[in-house]
């Protein structure tokens, strides 16, 4: 626990009272340097509980898997799928289009998919995070953007606008993309449907223990970096190079 040195109580004493200050003084200034170290302490042991709860930390600071231990089974199902039909690699990525950190590795994984597009494979999955409240209607319009085979292209394109995340920046993607405007318009609501897709992989990612986003899994095993070198080297590990 951190604590206030003896020494400063007699340095505030002599600022504030001066060296006549009397012992009457000391001692009621001694009592509130008290008090504002308990509350120092109360803060402190506040603030150590909060460390405790993963998820709010992950999410908070860019969480740090654990070692990697053993693949996982992943089951793609229908989520979008960018890259190659018989991969090398596959990565998997729970996401939220509200996370900033989400955003920082969106044009990582477009470049993979681009760069090596016979041997990475991205699969997207939603986890949209409670304190994100505009997450699920982003993760509602990418998945009616891909209703037009456009998934991938909407949610590079919507990743460096998370802080101004709206239907009106949703019209206006689509028509840059040159979609079928009357049926986005139509499509781009938080139907059950979408709902149901979205809990469905959320459910799949507790299952898998993602704590935060983006929590990203290569060939089953969790991602231990972010880095375009990074999913390169597990490539060409994977390849026996």
């Amino acid at each position: 626990m951190l604590s206030i040195p003896h020494f400063l109580i007699l340095v505030c004493s002599v600022l504030l009272f001066g060296c006549a200050g009397s012992e009457k003084d000391f001692h009621k200034l001694e009592a509130r340097l008290q008090t504002i170290e308990s509350k120092q302490d109360a803060l402190i042991t506040l603030l150590e509980g909060m460390q405790d709860k993963n998820d709010f930390m992950a999410t908070r600071m860019g969480w740090q898997p654990p070692p990697d231990t053993s693949a996982q089974i992943i089951p793609i199902g229908n989520s979008p799928v960018d890259g190659a039909a018989n991969p090398v690699l596959t990565i998997v990525e729970f996401t939220d289009l509200q996370c900033p950190y989400c955003a920082q590795i969106a044009p990582i994984l477009d470049s993979l998919t681009k760069t090596y597009p016979q041997k990475i494979r991205v699969v997207f999955k939603n986890f949209p995070l409670s304190f994100h409240p505009q997450a699920p209607g982003a993760a509602a319009a990418a998945l009616v953007a891909g209703k037009q085979g456009r998934f991938f292209e909407f949610r590079y394109l919507v990743a460096p606008h998370f802080r101004t995340l709206g239907d009106s920046l949703y019209l206006a993607l689509a028509g840059q993309m040159g979609l079928d405007m009357q049926k986005f318009k139509s499509d781009m609501v938080l139907t059950p449907e979408i709902s149901e897709i979205i809990e469905a992989d959320m459910e799949l990612g507790r299952k898998l223990g993602v704590q935060g986003t983006p929590t990203l899994f290569v060939n089953g095993r969790l991602a231990q970096d972010r880095s375009f070198n990074y999913f390169v080297g597990l490539m060409r590990k994977a390849e026996g190079q």
